[in-house]
């Protein structure tokens, strides 16, 4: 069965996991992936699988030409200042295929004044002030261990030319994207503020400890030292749990509320203590069969093996084996997007040599396959209509990215709004900007049949309910059939369609947990970890499903196909430590961080300065000398204990001490002008919160700050434009709407006459919550 990009070649220029990312997601659905490789790059386990290595030097602009003359895409990520801009500049190899998709991933965008700075995850992620974001074992920011901005920029490459492969369908046209780890980074969370926004609430947002801080919403010790995150993210479940711990007289006191609204950390920790108590009286597996029979969300703290092993991820096919040409017979990462009619395959060629670049490539074809023509301006999704079925994070992120690449996404809620808009309002507001909102009550035949118009109106239906909860409602492909046969039914669920957890209420803690992704963070002598304030299997796993509905829309544009495509939370997880996710003879352990989360080593760790914190990234060898020179230190380099690479390795503790003595002397200001003379990466740690993006000269010289009106919450600002397009028409952000702001307009759309939508509105079939907005 023939792959979505069969045909489609991809030329990879790329230096580090981004771009690596990105071409194995490409590559992974079929792409023929040319590797113009650095022989001195670390080669990686996972990424760039199936790949050919190819010669090429950029001083032979022939050479470079004759391959972009004969590619659909090409990935690359030089500095913007670098010497080889020139060579890709877009108008240049445009000229020599009209038809080229261009994609540039940069560390920090284009512009701006850090646009030539080192693309290390560590330094991106300490500029944003994720590292000062995270609960720790100890005050000030921590080391995170998962590459998050070089993996959400993949995700967000992979998208960009997706969707500049669909719209090259339409348009006949190619087309230059731009990312970058910067907006790779951003992609996990919510920037945006606003005149009358009110922070989260407290059990989503505040995590107070390690383990999660909010009682019924953490990771807990079982009586046999196991950990198990129990995720209550309603009351109803917080009832249910409250039940089986045998503890619901407790929530009958006033100062525990609900068990969710606590008033103050002393009451949390008081209900979070008694929470922890109970879970100590029995093991996991007991715990594992009560809270099953429950339908409480819980999942178990595993390792990374462990989670080779589970009976889930194996039912998802997300453990495959290999034969790597270093490594032997390698066990590794499956597809994390599923096609129905176009399934993925694994690459079995990380190192493969070729010096062809004949094959099958994809001619444009003109401008769409019937209708009217795109305009050469529009944004790649534009004319795309999206029903959102979808809650909480993953599924409203997957929507938010479609919309910002030029979909009509319209968001369906209940009549009483769906979970997060009154429990979470920022990230609400953000996830939710650039769609449309329709509420309706599905339980009735009128709101269903609504709901079934506006489904057949629709290109895609996006959900992340259980499996079969969209089939329930008649909006499934199946279902729709008959009316829409060009429907693609797209969904990203908490464990996959099928297998042993399928039924089981899922959230991004426990994917974290289950996927080896919280011990990760904690480290071998630390419990493990949640990242509570960043959900990365959330917004990964919606990122991955943005991916997939672009790759169906390619490819029932140019085959006329439509298909279901699936992702779901494990597969994220395993996506964010693929490095890690493997089985081979004589694998090394994993590196990690120190028992305070500083870091890597000394020379790759977090440092205290005397106002603030910086994040060095030297250990380089050719950068020791240098180093210590910078910092007035040669004394190091005539200490025995430190003379080479390895004995600074042996003496870490050491070496560690020393600096930090050396950093605490000093200011930020102080260090910046003699790290930068010594060429040495590093990076200052900015500040937990949001309120400094909306000024930050980087963030707005790559215009990736959007003003808008909201009717309710005033102006607002928020991050956008995480993908660029040349050329195309301004990324104008739709405010969040108001719970049904859109029913009129949206239900007119599909053949409702004027007087039968009011008639809906009398009988309690739709809510619009603003009058006269629809």
């Amino acid at each position: 069965m023939a792959s979505a990009f069969d045909g489609v070649t991809v030329l990879d220029l790329t230096r580090g996991m981004a771009g690596a990312v990105a071409s194995t997601l490409l590559g992974d659905n079929g792409a023929k992936v040319l590797r113009a490789g650095d022989p001195g790059e670390e080669e990686y386990r996972v990424w760039r699988r199936g790949c050919e290595n190819i010669a090429l030097s950029l001083d032979d602009e022939g050479a470079l030409h004759s391959l972009i003359a004969e590619s659909d895409v090409l990935l690359e990520s030089f500095a913007p200042s670098s010497r080889e801009q020139i060579l890709v500049d877009y108008d240049r190899l445009s000229a020599v295929n009209s038809r080229l998709v261009h994609c540039s991933i940069t560390a920090y965008g284009m512009k701006g004044p850090l646009r030539d700075e080192p693309p290390l995850d560590e330094l991106v992620m300490a500029r944003l002030g994720t590292l000062s974001d995270q609960p720790a074992f100890r005050s000030g920011p921590v080391h995170i261990i998962h590459p998050l901005p070089s993996v959400g920029a993949g995700i967000l490459a992979a998208m960009g030319t997706a969707g500049g492969l669909y719209r090259r369908e339409r348009t006949g046209a190619g087309l230059k994207v731009e990312t970058s780890m910067m907006a790779g980074a951003l992609l996990f969370g919510s920037k945006i503020v606003g005149d009358r926004l009110s922070p989260a609430s407290y059990v989503i947002r505040t995590s107070t400890t390690p383990s999660g801080g909010a009682p019924f919403y953490s990771l807990h010790q079982c009586a046999d030292g196991e950990w198990i995150h129990i995720a209550c993210i309603h009351g109803g479940f917080v009832k249910k749990a409250a039940e089986v711990l045998g503890i619901s007289g407790v929530l009958t006191e006033p100062r525990f509320s609900d068990g969710r609204s606590l008033s103050s950390e002393e009451v949390r920790k008081e209900l979070y203590d008694i929470v922890a108590r109970a879970v100590r009286t029995k093991t996991y597996e007991e715990w594992e069969r009560i809270l099953e029979e429950a339908d409480v969300p819980y999942g178990k703290a595993c390792t990374t093996d462990e989670a080779m092993d589970n009976p889930q991820v194996r039912s998802n096919g997300m453990v495959v084996q290999v034969e790597h040409p270093r490594m032997g017979t390698m066990s590794q990462m499956g597809l994390p997007i599923a096609l129905s009619e176009t399934p993925g395959r694994v690459g079995t060629k990380p190192e493969g040599e070729s010096d062809s670049v004949e094959g099958d490539r994809v001619d444009a074809g003109g401008p769409g396959r019937g209708g009217d023509p795109t305009p050469l301006d529009s944004r790649p999704l534009s004319g795309v209509r999206i029903l959102e079925v979808t809650n909480v994070i993953a599924g409203p992120t997957a929507g938010r990215l479609l919309g910002d690449l030029g979909a009509d996404v319209v968001k369906l809620e209940p009549l009483e709004g769906e979970i997060s808009r009154d429990i979470a309002r920022d990230y609400f507001y953000f996830l939710n900007s650039n769609k449309r909102g329709v509420s309706l009550n599905t339980r009735t035949p009128r709101g269903r049949e609504a709901v079934r118009r506006i489904a057949d109106s629709a290109d895609v239906v996006l959900s992340n309910t259980r499996p079969g909860a969209i089939r329930r409602m008649g909006v499934d492909k199946e279902t729709l059939s008959a009316t829409n046969p060009n429907l693609i039914e797209a969904s990203v669920t908490a464990f996959g369609q099928s297998g042993p957890y399928s039924h089981r209420p899922g959230l991004d803690p426990l994917s974290q947990a289950l996927m080896g992704l919280g011990r990760a963070q904690g480290g071998t002598e630390n419990p493990p970890v949640y990242l509570g304030r960043l959900a990365i299997t959330d917004f990964a796993a919606g990122g991955l499903a943005a991916l997939g509905t672009i790759i169906a829309l390619y490819v029932r544009e140019r085959t006329g196909v439509s298909q279901r495509v699936a992702t779901n939370l494990l597969n994220s997880g395993i996506l964010l430590g693929a490095e890690e996710f493997t089985r081979f003879e004589g694998k090394p352990p994993r590196r990690s961080a120190d028992r305070m989360q500083y870091g890597l080593g000394a020379l790759h760790r977090l440092y205290r300065a005397k106002n603030g914190w910086l994040y060095l990234a030297a250990d380089s060898p050719d950068l020791w000398a240098p180093l210590c020179e910078a910092i007035g230190r040669r004394d190091l380099l005539a200490d025995d204990r430190l003379s080479s690479a390895g004995d600074r390795t042996d003496n870490d503790r050491l070496l560690s001490d020393e600096l930090s003595n050396t950093f605490a002397a000093g200011t930020l200001g102080h260090w910046m002008e003699r790290l930068d003379a010594a060429k040495a990466p590093w990076a200052p740690v900015r500040d937990k919160g949001n309120d400094w993006f909306f000024s930050d000269t980087q963030a707005l010289a790559n215009d990736m700050v959007g003003e808008l009106q909201h009717p309710a919450m005033g102006l607002m600002r928020l991050f956008c434009n995480g993908v660029l397009f040349r050329g195309t028409t301004e990324l104008a952000v739709l405010p969040c709407p108001l719970l049904g702001e859109h029913n009129s307009k949206v239900l007119e759309s599909v053949g409702y006459p004027a007087e039968e939508i009011e008639a809906l509105h009398r009988d309690g079939v739709v809510k619009t919550e603003a009058s006269g907005s629809g």
